[in-house]
């Protein structure tokens, strides 16, 4: 029997700043040569289906002849778990009575004599009480340290750093708690997701805590409120946890925000920049980083007289929840461009008074002659208007024409499993839901279905009434495709639907395979989808960035936010570099290519963490959207560039809970753009576009801008050319009544060598 938890040479490379005198075990290497690996299940609540997936795992490390053992299984009086566990080596509890009871907990001793490659520990942060029994994370870090891998599961609330805001949300205090950095120190962290709905019918059917397991009438866990607030909280963790990662793999900036404010020791503009940067930090779920600079005078470091932070203004930043840096220097800008590239801020707020102070010796000027060559959004602050409103309740139909979204009154219930690539498991999970739903007397059809051969995706589709597909004949070819008139005379309950982002060839009705959902989602057709998270149209310039391909089929943000319940399918890149070499995502001949390009373990890692915050706020979307108040406004040219700024404030506007306007001006008519193609985007993404045509550019946007009104203007900032003012610069002048987002355009092709991560 082998030793070691399985793990090819390519899941090495995602060691954690380790040591590497210890190394990690390669497959097939005998215990005790390196340290053992850490593979977490983490789940967002009870019920998620973290124990399953670890066993799951287990069986089939088994199969694969790895020498595995059950360290600790937390019984839960469900049939399925125990059927699981059918065939696993099981080492036996420990046990100690104690005042009438009989306590039990993981036998360390038995294990370390046992010595397996790799053991299964269930529910990490439990503890039995037994006298003298460590805490089982430190067991865990003593078995790896003997060179045993283990896989365990973990409920985020536990984790130290979530374990205040949980407690908040549950309403009682967390007892038990693992160490955060033990967390963000596994070489492996997999998210099992569930839609709360879905969580929530599980639990008071009884098959979460087993048949006889009982929940408090007033429970939490019995609000799908607090279950969303739990999987919020879970997936923006595990999101720093990936954008950390990211970086350190010499990958760019992920999406996971790290808003820096720059401040000065003048109250009346520290308090409004303070609370602009902590309101948009925890709206977006982001960091909060607070900088003063002091300036060095020209006679010397020991010379000047210091003048630090009062301690009241330091007292406020820590009640904002903020990191508080203090530099000294004698170049401002070259020390805040170097703090900005060393936090890997995203987004940097500066005080903004215009032409009130001569504009060509202004600090913001110098500002933004440096940073378009590094990716950071500038934002502008006037310090003496209002900030950020509070939501209000615009009207949908100004947000989604009726044309592009059926109501919610009469449609289907729309199911979307997202994942970060193919292979991930996102049509398996789909099959594996729609046969429970089968089970309980829904009438399910597979509407389309792309196996690519898998056979285990094949197996599970096994029992599940499939619609013939149409031959629809294509340049000598005949393809395959989804009959959706055979649907809809089949009169299903639900609908399975692969590959969302799928082309049809001419001469279907639908051009995309999204707007033959939203057909039949209108015709009160359930349906299940599935996605990789490329394929979102806001996210199409990060991931062109991320992993320098650029994807040509999309999907529209609004047809991915109207989905009731959107599930992340997650697996870590090494897993799913894994599969690839093992032939179950791609033919062998695709294999090589593909590990050293889209599927090197940056980008996976990239678009794991693109696909958990897009998973963010989904489920009750309508309502959602309902709710948005305040207007971003980005304002573009004819420049085909400018397209990413649309994307850019789609994104913003969905995190921040506010409306999108796009303005158009033309000097002339025409452009690079067509407008009806720019206008397809905007309204593919849930905004709307106004067009006007006139010059110069800064001043009729000035104008329309005072009239619209809007909560944040976005920008694009080019390389600063010598001599020339570029149009961020005429408008920052002007427009000084609103906060001002000035985005790097064309980010590429303005970096210098000097700039370069």
């Amino acid at each position: 029997m082998s030793r070691g938890i399985g793990i090819g040479r390519a899941e090495v490379e995602m060691g954690e700043e380790r040591d590497e005198e210890k190394g990690a075990p390669e497959e097939g290497a005998p215990a005790g040569l390196g340290r053992g690996r850490l593979k977490i299940y983490l789940g967002w609540a009870p019920g998620t289906g973290k124990t399953r997936r670890a066993l799951l795992d287990a069986r089939a490390l088994r199969a694969q002849g790895i020498d595995l053992v059950v360290g600790w299984h937390e019984p839960k009086g469900r049939r399925d778990l125990d059927d699981l566990l059918l065939g696993l080596e099981r080492i036996p509890a420990r046990t100690e009575a104690r005042g009438g009871l009989l306590l039990s907990e993981i036998d360390l001793e038995a294990l370390l004599r046992r010595h397996p490659a790799t053991v299964l520990i269930d529910e990490l942060a439990r503890t039995g009480g037994l006298s003298g029994a460590m805490p089982r994370w430190q067991m865990v870090e003593l078995l790896r340290d003997r060179g045993i891998s283990v896989i365990t599961t973990l409920n985020s609330l536990h984790i130290s750093e979530l374990a205040g805001p949980a407690s908040q949300i549950l309403g009682h205090p967390v007892g038990e708690v693992v160490p955060v950095e033990f967390v963000k120190g596994a070489d492996e962290l997999v998210l099992v997701d569930l839609p709360p709905g879905e969580l929530l019918s599980r639990i008071r059917e009884g098959s979460v805590f087993g048949a006889n397991g009982k929940v408090a009438v007033r429970s939490p866990l019995l609000s799908e409120r607090t279950l969303f607030q739990l999987r919020e909280m879970t997936l923006r963790f595990a999101a720093k946890v990936l954008d950390d990662r990211l970086t350190r793999q010499g990958g760019e900036k992920g999406i996971f925000e790290r808003v820096t404010v720059l401040v000065s020791t003048h109250p009346e503009s520290f308090a409004p920049l303070l609370d602009y940067g902590s309101t948009l930090s925890r709206r977006l779920g982001g960091e909060l980083l607070v900088l003063h600079l002091e300036k060095i005078p020209l006679w010397g470091r020991w010379f000047g007289t210091r003048r630090p932070l009062p301690e009241s203004l330091e007292a406020r930043v820590k009640e904002a929840g903020g990191k508080l840096s203090i530099l000294r220097t004698r170049h401002v800008p070259w020390t805040l461009w170097r703090f900005v590239e060393r936090t890997k801020t995203t987004r940097l707020v500066l005080g903004h008074t215009g032409e009130s102070h001569p504009w060509k010796q202004s600090f913001v000027r110098s500002v933004l002659h440096h940073f378009p060559r590094i990716d950071v959004e500038v934002v502008l602050v006037p310090t003496l208007h209002p900030l950020l409103p509070e939501t209000g309740e615009p009207p949908v139909a100004e947000l989604l024409p009726p044309s592009v979204i059926p109501s919610r009154e009469s449609r289907g219930r729309f199911t979307l499993f997202l994942g970060a690539a193919a292979g991930i498991g996102k049509t398996y999970r789909m099959l594996q839901t729609a046969k429970e739903q089968q089970e309980k007397g829904r009438r399910v059809v597979v509407g389309f279905l792309e196996t690519h051969g898998r056979k285990e995706t094949e197996e599970m589709a096994r029992g599940l009434p499939a619609i013939p597909r149409k031959m629809v004949p294509y340049r000598g070819l005949i393809l395959p495709e989804m009959d959706v008139e055979a649907i809809v005379a089949a009169s299903p309950e639900l609908v399975l639907v692969d590959e969302l982002a799928h082309t049809n060839p001419p001469g279907l009705p639908a051009a995309k395979r999204y707007q033959d959902v939203l057909g039949l989602l209108g015709r009160g057709i359930d349906v299940f989808s599935t996605l990789n998270v490329q394929h979102v149209e806001s996210l199409n310039d990060l991931v062109e960035l991320q992993t320098g391909i650029r994807v040509r089929e999309t999907v529209p943000d609004s047809v991915v936010v109207m989905a009731d319940d959107l599930v992340l399918v997650d697996l870590t890149p090494e897993e799913l570099q894994r599969r690839l070499l093992e032939g179950k995502v791609y033919p062998p001949e695709k294999i090589v290519s593909s590990l050293e390009n889209f599927f090197s373990t940056k980008n996976l890692t990239a678009l794991r963490e693109f696909a958990l915050m897009r998973a963010q706020g989904s489920g009750s979307a309508m309502g959602r959207i309902a709710r948005r108040g305040g207007v971003v406004l980005v304002g573009v040219s004819s420049r085909e560039a400018d397209q990413a700024l649309v994307r850019r404030g789609a994104r913003l506007t969905e995190r921040l809970g506010l409306r999108l306007k796009v303005l158009l001006i033309r000097e002339t008519e025409g452009g690079e753009v067509d407008p009806r193609r720019l206008r397809q985007l905007v309204e593919s993404l849930g905004g709307i576009l106004r067009i006007e045509t006139g010059s110069p550019w800064e001043e009729l946007f000035v104008k329309h801008c005072q009239e619209i009104r809007p909560v944040f203007v976005i920008l694009g900032q080019s390389a600063w050319r010598p001599g020339l003012e570029s149009t961020a610069e005429k408008i920052a002048r002007k427009l000084t009544a609103y906060p001002l987002l000035i985005v790097p355009l064309d980010i590429r092709d303005h970096r210098s060598p000097d700039s370069a991560r």
